[in-house]
Formats: structure tokens, sequence, C-alpha cells
């Protein structure tokens, strides 16, 4: 068994961010498969509309050696995630709308470091999903911009939610808000070209997580297509 505490990896604060095996020597690492499954649609009966829908699934996400905090070893745990995304970009008008969804499945929450280590704050249920909606609409300015810029305002909404119910392990298993939030995104892209976009955005975040305050952010980024 492994000395001391380690990460919690999946967690009710950080979803799958650190969801990666606890680094060490070889006894910390597991060696169960994942399989993915992705199809993809563009309808020909609707043109414009576009998306794809991904499966993903491991029988255990839970490392060799794996323990709670006062020493219980802790058994597998599989996870099943689901991920569909969906544009339709309405033929003929700049406009286009954008929709994701997410949800992951955990076979036995009780068996997550993250339920078996004191701290309530970061508890997992047996499940968690997220989704965000967004709007745009495409600006070409090819009559006023040599090389033809492309401007596209946007709105997106996201909703997340970490810490739903069928809590289980060692752990206090109430939810806390921990991991419910909210971000509403006003920015604006600009495309050079097809290949590089420049955004700034504002975003507004809300968190249900105690004591947790609201946020702005204003967001700038450069991306390039390849």
């Amino acid at each position: 068994m492994p000395d001391g505490p380690y990460e919690a990896g999946i967690s009710g604060e950080e979803a799958l961010a650190l969801a990666r095996t606890p680094i060490g020597d070889f006894n910390q690492t597991k060696n169960a498969p994942g399989f993915a499954l992705r199809l993809s649609y563009t309808p020909p009966f609707l043109p414009g509309l576009a998306g794809s829908t991904s499966v993903f699934y491991t029988s255990n996400v839970t490392p060799r050696g794996a323990h709670a905090d006062n020493g219980q070893s802790l058994g597998h745990d599989s996870v099943t995630m689901v991920d569909t995304e969906v544009r339709y970009r309405i033929p003929r008008t700049g406009f286009e709308f954008r929709g994701e969804f997410v949800d992951a499945f955990f076979g036995s929450p009780g068996n997550l470091r993250a339920n078996n280590d004191d701290n309530p704050e970061n508890n997992v249920g047996d499940r968690m999903f997220g989704y965000s909606l967004e709007a745009a609409y495409h600006i070409e300015l090819a009559n006023f911009v040599r090389n033809g810029w492309e401007i596209v305002p946007f709105y997106r909404y996201t909703y997340e939610d970490l810490q739903t119910g069928g809590f289980s392990g060692s752990d206090l298993n109430l939810p806390t808000g921990q991991g419910k939030r909210q971000f509403h995104t006003l920015g604006i892209a600009a495309f050079p070209t097809p290949q590089i976009v420049l955004k700034l955005d504002y975003q507004f975040a809300l968190d249900d997580a105690p004591n947790s305050p609201r946020a702005d952010h204003f967001l700038g980024a450069v991306g390039f297509f390849f």
C-alpha cells in the first residue's frame, strides 16, 4: 500500500480534469482497457446540420494500491461517458447554433478516492453532467476588408453539475453545492483566414459552492486550425 495520501483524481471540484493515475512506481498503475465509439452525422435532408455522438467506457479507474485515509483498500470503479454535440448553420444566413451535452456515470462511486479522503467538498455521486448552448452570427467582411475577414459575435451558456446524488464512501455523503456552476459568455471571434481565429470574450460565472463569490473574467485567445 502506498504511504500517505494522494490526489483524489475524479472529484466534485475538478470533474475528470485530474483523472490520471497517481505518479509513483508500477504498483500505483492500472491496466484496465478503455473503449471508445464515435458516430458523426450530416443528414442530407437538413442542410447545415452536423453533429456527433461519442461513448467511452472503462471497467476500472482505480489505481492498484488505492486506499482511503483510514487505510482501507479501494475496489474497482467503472466509468461510462456519453458526449453529443450538434451544430446548425442556417443556409444562406449568418446564423449558427451549437449545443453539447456530456454525461458521466460511475459504477461504484464508493471506491473513488474523493469519497474517502475526509474532505466532503470534493465528493462525487454516481453521475456528473454538463451542457452548453451557443448562438452566433457570421458577418462577412469580404466587401470591406482585403483577404475577406469574418467577424462572429456569439453568446454561450454553460451548466455543470459535478455533485449529483448517489454518494457513498467513508466521507460525509451530502451534496455541498460544490461543482454546480453556470457560465454566461459573451464574445466576438475574428477570422483573418479560415485557419486562424482571434477571440475576446467576457465570462460571468455563478458557483453554488459554499462561500464561493461570483466571478467575471475577460478572456483572450488565438487559435489555429490544421
